[in-house]
């Protein structure tokens, strides 16, 4: 350890946000001393409560050294492969946002581009027909990607889908070896906005080179006077929040989401129940609003949703958070906490949640006639004109998870891609009907997905 390093690192808030980055700190920062200090639960928090993940889940896994084979045993954790939009848009036809990629290319020729060439001639299935991940979770079916290069079912990717509770267990357990201090009570701010210690509800002052503030929406680390909040209110509307659990139903590989009067309902079969997420205009709810903050400030690091509130579609609130760990990792500043290294890393966050509000504000907005964030209106324009996106640096997934919501939502090209026209028409949709056939007699041969996890779970 050199001598400007980080020595000791507090983090505050110990649920699934709060013990994954203790768990990531602690396994990467071996000689650095990680503590916990339990706070009251945020009922806001979007990452705590939802159970889908996108596929980056394994990259952090890897990362603390969790097994998937471990948590499907345990009940932990089921597959996902996608999504079932359910009269989304109004009045749509249900189709199937799917993990990875859809269809071939031909050559450079991006497979969408064939695709909506053989649509305009009535001579082409719904996009996602094309979608190994998509066709495999319609049918009920899961298997883990082929190797064959030969085999329809290579290529495409899929996430798991946790119980909330059993999840945050198995972190906990992870990391038991941490010392854990009483409950959060205060923070005593020091100059620049920087902590100077935490005090629990037994009167210890906790002190730390670096605190991570894991506390959900109240980010309790924050100073009181210090109310920067970014809203994205004029594209992702705060309203009530309610989260319940229904016994019984069948697991599905595709968690499924519905519009409903006033709001949007989602869907993940667990192990033992379903988990419904609703946001709408229930009273019983609890209000949520949606935006971010600057997440690192002196030698305070804001993660999940104490820096970025999203709404619960997709299960992008975990995938920020752990992704934004895993950043903070890869750009660990030393205890004088630089400018460059904190700036590089706020400039990269802020570019990652904000294609993702960007994504999301896809699903809520093409209806809803209110302005558009500049980055979705670029790629609304250059999507509708030619076909294509336009290049972002901070990407938060593969492109073919923009090209399938777009699609699915019923946002096509106005015009066909003239490189698309280099190849007959006919050879293009015969080589498309051959594809979705291969895919489904694939899909055939794979067990439903209950047998499959049962089977799994038996070892």
């Amino acid at each position: 350890m050199t001598a400007r390093a980080i020595r000791s690192i507090c983090v505050v808030g110990d649920g699934v946000v709060g013990l994954s980055a203790a768990a990531a700190f602690a396994r990467a920062l071996p000689a650095v001393a990680v503590t916990i200090v339990p706070a009251e639960p945020d009922p806001a928090a979007v990452a705590e409560i939802q159970c889908a993940t996108w596929p980056s889940i394994h990259r952090f896994h890897a990362a603390i050294g969790l097994d998937e084979q471990e948590l499907v045993r345990a009940g932990v954790a089921t597959h996902l492969l996608g999504t079932r939009f359910v009269d989304w848009p109004d009045g749509g036809d249900d189709w199937v946002h799917g993990f990875g990629e859809h269809g071939l290319k031909a050559g450079t020729i991006p497979f969408h581009s064939l695709w909506h060439r053989a649509s305009r001639a009535a001579e082409a299935a719904p996009f996602w027909h094309y979608s190994a991940a998509a066709v495999l979770g319609a049918a009920g079916k899961f298997t883990h990607p082929s190797r064959d290069p030969a085999s329809p079912l290579g290529g495409f990717l899929y996430a798991l889908r946790i119980d909330p509770l059993r999840y945050r267990a198995r972190l906990a357990a992870l990391t038991a070896p941490l010392l854990r201090h009483a409950p959060f009570a205060s923070a005593e701010h020091g100059d620049g906005g920087a902590i100077a210690a935490v005090t629990t509800a037994d009167g210890e002052r906790v002190t730390a080179d670096l605190y991570l503030d894991c506390s959900g929406p109240q980010a309790l680390l924050r100073h009181r006077e210090d109310r920067a909040f970014d809203s994205w209110g004029d594209w992702l509307p705060g309203r009530t929040m309610v989260a319940s659990d229904v016994a019984g139903g069948a697991i599905d590989p595709l968690d499924h989401a519905e519009r409903v009067a006033g709001g949007w309902r989602w869907h993940s079969a667990l192990a033992d129940r379903t988990r419904v997420i609703a946001l709408g205009e229930d009273e019983g709810g609890v209000a949520v609003r949606f935006g971010c903050r600057t997440p690192w400030t002196a030698n305070v690091l804001a993660i999940g949703d104490a820096a970025t509130a999203i709404d619960p579609l997709f299960g992008t609130a975990l995938h920020l958070a752990q992704d934004a760990i895993l950043l903070a990792l890869e750009l660990l500043p030393g205890r004088d906490f630089g400018r460059v290294e904190i700036a590089e890393y706020n400039r990269r966050c802020d570019a990652t949640r904000v294609r993702m509000r960007d994504f999301h504000a896809l699903h809520h907005l093409r209806s809803a006639r209110r302005p558009l964030p500049d980055g979705l209106a670029r790629t609304l324009e250059q999507f509708e004109r030619r076909g294509r996106l336009p290049p972002s640096e901070a990407e938060p997934f593969e492109t073919d998870a923009w090209i399938a919501a777009l699609l699915g939502l019923g946002v096509t090209p106005h015009a066909a891609d003239p490189v698309s026209g280099s190849i007959d028409l006919a050879r293009v949709t015969h080589a498309m009907a051959a594809l979705a056939t291969r895919l489904t007699e694939a899909a055939e041969r794979v067990p439903p997905y209950p047998q499959l996890l049962a089977r799994l779970r038996a070892g």
